[in-house]
C-alpha cells in the first residue's frame, strides 16, 4: 500500500542526518507496506478496570454515598449504553435527546435493558435511539436506531398507581422478567470503547450455566461486592429539588443478600398496608420479589434513570460478566434522603436459555 511521507527539506545530508531549513518540506510517495492488522475487539468483558483498587480508603468510609464515582476512561465499561429519548425542551426551544434509562451491549446487533423502561413506549419511532461509545452522556457520537424489542413469551408488567398524590405514585408492580432485548438496525463496530459485555445465568432457568465453583467462591461468599454503573439521578428520588440524570457514568459497589434479608419497604397508603390497596401493593410486591436478585447499599445505590443497567462481577484480572439487569430500589426515606441504611435495589437475573433463542444463538452466557 502507498502511504504519503512527508520530509524536511535538507541543506546538507549526511549518513543519518541533515541540516534542516524549516521553510521548506519535501514530500515524496513512498511504498510502505502496512504490517498493522485491525485488532479484534469483539470478545465480550474484556477491560482493564479495577474498580476496587481505584477507591480510596476516604472513599469506603463513605456512607451516605448514593451514585458512587464517576468512570473517566472510555475504555473501562465499553459495554454501557444509554436509551435517549427527544422530548421538547422548553429551557433551549428545542427537541433534544435525553437519557431515560441504561442499557449493555450483548452483540453485534443487540441491547439489554430493563421491560418497564420499553413496555409502554414507541420506541420504533424516531425520538427514541440507542447511544453509547463514552463515559460521558452528551459526547456519545454512535447511534443505533431500533428495529425490534424482544419480550419474554410469559412476561408480566402490571402496576398500581397512587391517583391520589398530586404528582402519582408508584405502590405496586409486578414486572416479571424484568428484561428486554432490543435489536438494532445497524450493526455495532466493535472497539476499544465499544465492547459487548459477557453473560452469566444465575437463575433457575440457567442450571447449565449456574454458580460454577470459580464465581460463586470469589463472589456469591461475600469476598468482593459487586459493581452497578448507569447515568441516572445523582439526587436520591425523595430529596427535594430538581432531578436530574448525570451526563457522566457513574459507578458504585453493592452487596448480595439473600430475600429475607431484604429490606423491603412496602409501599405506604395513607390508611397503612391493612387496608385494601395497602394490601393488594405489598402482594404485588411480594410476588415482584420471587424472581429478583436483592443487593444492599456498600456503600453506593442506585437510582431512576439506572434501570435497564447490568449487575456486574469481575472474574480475574481483566474478565466482566453481567448476571442481572436493574428494576428498580427502594427504602429512600424522606426524613433522611441520603441515608442508605434501608436502601436496596432489585436485579433480574440473566435468562440464558431466552437471550441464547432470541438471538438465534448469536448471544450465548459464558461459563468458567
Amino acid at each position: 500500500m502507498l502511504s504519503k511521507v512527508c520530509f524536511p527539506k535538507c541543506l546538507l545530508l549526511l549518513s543519518f542526518g541533515c541540516i534542516i531549513n524549516n521553510k521548506f518540506s519535501l514530500c515524496d510517495q513512498i511504498l510502505s507496506p502496512q504490517t498493522t492488522e485491525e485488532k479484534d475487539y469483539s470478545e465480550c468483558g474484556i477491560s482493564d478496570f479495577d474498580p476496587f483498587n481505584e477507591r480510596s480508603e476516604e472513599d469506603t468510609e463513605i456512607s451516605h454515598v448514593i451514585k458512587g464515582h464517576t468512570v473517566d476512561d472510555d475504555r473501562a465499561l465499553p459495554w454501557m449504553a444509554t436509551l435517549l429519548s427527544r422530548p421538547f425542551d422548553n429551557i433551549q426551544n428545542a427537541t433534544v435527546y435525553e437519557p431515560f434509562c441504561t442499557a449493555t451491549i450483548i452483540g453485534p446487533r443487540h441491547i439489554l435493558t430493563a421491560l418497564h423502561c420499553v413496555a409502554d413506549k414507541n420506541l420504533f419511532a424516531d425520538n427514541y435511539k440507542i447511544s453509547f461509545g463514552a463515559v460521558q452522556s452528551s459526547k456519545q457520537t454512535h447511534k443505533l436506531r431500533i428495529k425490534r424489542v424482544h419480550y419474554h413469551e410469559n412476561a408480566t408488567y402490571l402496576v398500581l398507581n397512587d391517583k391520589l398524590k398530586p404528582v402519582g405514585g408508584m405502590l405496586g408492580a409486578i414486572v416479571h422478567p424484568d428484561f428486554a432485548l432490543i435489536e438494532s438496525v445497524e450493526s455495532i463496530q466493535f472497539t476499544s470503547r465499544v465492547k459487548p459485555i459477557c453473560l452469566f445465568g444465575i437463575g433457575s432457568s440457567n442450571l447449565k450455566n449456574s454458580f460454577s465453583k470459580k464465581f460463586s467462591a470469589q463472589r456469591i461468599n461475600n469476598s468482593r461486592p459487586f459493581v452497578v454503573a448507569g447515568w441516572g439521578y445523582t439526587e436520591p428520588i425523595c430529596s427535594k429539588g430538581i432531578h436530574r440524570t448525570s451526563d457522566q457514568l457513574m459507578y458504585g459497589t453493592m452487596r448480595m443478600v439473600s430475600k429475607d434479608a431484604c429490606p423491603f419497604d412496602y409501599a405506604d397508603t395513607k390508611m397503612g398496608i391493612h387496608d385494601r390497596i395497602g394490601s393488594i401493593a405489598k402482594e404485588l410486591n411480594e410476588m415482584n420479589l420471587l424472581d429478583k436478585i436483592c443487593l444492599v447499599a456498600e456503600p453506593s445505590d442506585t437510582e431512576a434513570g439506572d434501570s435497564g443497567s447490568p449487575l456486574l462481577s469481575k472474574i480475574g484480572d481483566k474478565n466482566w460478566v453481567q448476571i442481572g439487569v436493574l428494576y428498580g430500589g427502594g427504602g429512600c426515606s424522606e426524613k433522611h434522603p441520603f441515608s442508605t441504611s434501608r436502601r436496596h435495589s432489585l436485579y433480574t437475573p440473566i435468562d440464558c436459555d431466552w437471550i441464547s433463542r432470541v438471538t438465534n444463538d448469536e448471544v450465548k452466557c459464558k461459563g468458567w
